[in-house]
């Protein structure tokens, strides 16, 4: 029975993760309908599916039309000695009938004969059915093909992971630097504010015009955070939208509707096993393995004979004509057996046994390196949400700080560099309050691309 261990969250995590899970959802689709990287992962699949069809057709008889229209003239001569032989023969039956006074009339000068070895003109019209009977390096090469299908289709699906982790990622960060550009828009109020009370107090002689030149000072500098805010919310736009392979100016849908639950995850164990048994990474590797089992049995196949049925029907003559007397039919049985290729086969699968074994070592290495990435991005998940209750405790007390030494500076009790200060603390408080926010959302992207909780496979059936 599995047992889920349950991360706290906060109501405002709840509308953050959930309320924005069928925009994303959204996004995701086209990102993975219409993004060109994957795209070009796709057509290499089907690359291979076809290569696979190829070695399919390998099994089944090759039907071929073969047509053949010859003249030839010279070359050697066949001599048939007709008349050395038929000669006396005749020549002694006249005299026989001679003798009894009988006419026989035999020829006795019929002369020899001088055939042409080459037909003066020739044809031969046929159908050929070529069928392989026992090929074992065609069942070999069929089972190389699929497992090469099987580790195109993972690395597709890889990327795919991948893509989904990077979306999300980009997805977030826009969300992140928007929020950070709407609280710049607060702060540049509350310091506008500042200036117009810092210029009073200096009108009415309670501060020096050097606190007046601060507040502006301030204000200038806070105008160039701004701007790199701007510069970065734009730019996590631009990347979004390259992502699905839209016009980069393209406005983005934000959501914080909420839609479920707070969400359950695995414990460390239960990640890595689920790692484990779905990483596309691992199936690659097991399909190589079985690639150079493969590849052992290909090299094998050349100590077996190869058998081969071929059947032809077709028409031969000197003149074109598909008559009765014309047609002709022949069948063979063929086979072929290597008896010595220089030692090739077997140092072949020498070296098929020894990638194999280096295969199987790096899938060792790969397990153990997933293993170690799971509890990694476990523990970095722990880390990011303990972080945002940090982070929220404390926006609330540089907030509850910053509203004293206001009040305190508006009465003239507070210096103005109190005031910067505890103003100065209260944007960085909340600047890493949405920054520890959207960092638990990437970090739980990463969870799901280390962890292989994303159901990618679903790409197929679509």
């Amino acid at each position: 029975m599995r047992h889920y261990f349950v991360f706290g969250l906060c109501v405002f995590q709840s509308m953050l993760l959930f309320g924005q899970a069928a925009v994303l959802d959204e996004y995701l689709h086209i990102a993975l309908k219409q993004n060109l990287a994957l795209q070009e992962k796709t057509f290499s699949l089907q690359q291979s599916i076809a290569a696979l069809k190829e070695a399919r057709g390998m099994f089944l008889p090759s039907v071929s039309l073969e047509a053949r229209y010859s003249r030839a003239g010279g070359g050697r001569e066949i001599s048939i000695p007709v008349g050395d032989l038929m000669n006396p023969v005749y020549k002694a039956l006249n005299q026989l009938y001679a003798e009894s006074g009988k006419t026989a009339g035999f020829p006795e000068n019929i002369p020899n004969v001088s055939e042409p070895f080459l037909r003066e003109k020739e044809h031969e019209t046929k159908i050929r059915f070529i069928q392989p009977v026992f090929q074992p390096g065609i069942y070999h090469n069929y089972k190389i093909k699929q497992d090469l299908l099987d580790i195109e289709r993972a690395s597709r699906n890889i990327y795919a992971r991948h893509l989904v982790a990077d979306v999300k990622t980009a997805y977030f960060n826009y969300l992140k630097a928007g929020q950070i550009v709407t609280l710049f828009k607060e702060t540049e109020l509350l310091l506008q504010e500042n200036l117009r009370i810092s210029q009073s107090l200096f009108e009415n002689e309670k501060v020096t015009q050097a606190v007046v030149y601060r507040a502006e000072a301030e204000l200038h500098a806070f105008h160039q955070q701004q701007a790199n805010a701007e510069k970065n919310r734009d730019l996590s736009r631009s990347y979004f939208n390259f992502l699905l392979n839209r016009p980069l100016d393209t406005s983005i849908i934000k959501s914080n509707t909420i839609e479920g639950a707070g969400r359950q995850f695995l414990t460390p164990e239960e990640a890595e096993y689920q790692a484990i048994i779905r990483r596309e990474e691992l199936l690659q590797l097991n399909k190589a393995i079985e690639i150079a089992d493969h590849q052992t049995g290909l090299a094998r196949s050349g100590f077996l004979p190869g058998i081969t049925a071929v059947l032809d029907y077709g028409y031969q003559g000197e003149d074109y004509k598909f008559g009765p007397q014309d047609d002709y039919w022949m069948a063979n049985l063929v086979a072929s057996w290597n008896l010595f290729h220089g030692f090739q086969d077997k140092y072949k699968i020498d070296q098929e046994k020894y990638q194999k074994k280096q295969r199987q070592i790096q899938l060792e290495a790969l397990k153990t390196q997933i293993q170690l990435q799971v509890r990694e991005t476990c523990h970095n998940l722990q880390v990011a949400l303990k972080n945002i209750e940090a982070a929220h405790a404390r926006k609330k007390a540089a907030k509850k700080s910053f509203l004293i030494v206001k009040r305190q500076f508006q009465e003239g009790m507070a210096s103005h560099i109190e005031f910067i200060d505890a103003r100065n603390t209260q944007t960085q408080a909340d600047v890493n309050a949405i920054v520890a926010q959207y960092d638990y959302c990437i970090q739980l992207a990463e969870y799901e691309k280390i962890t292989a909780d994303y159901p990618i496979n679903k790409m197929d059936k679509e």
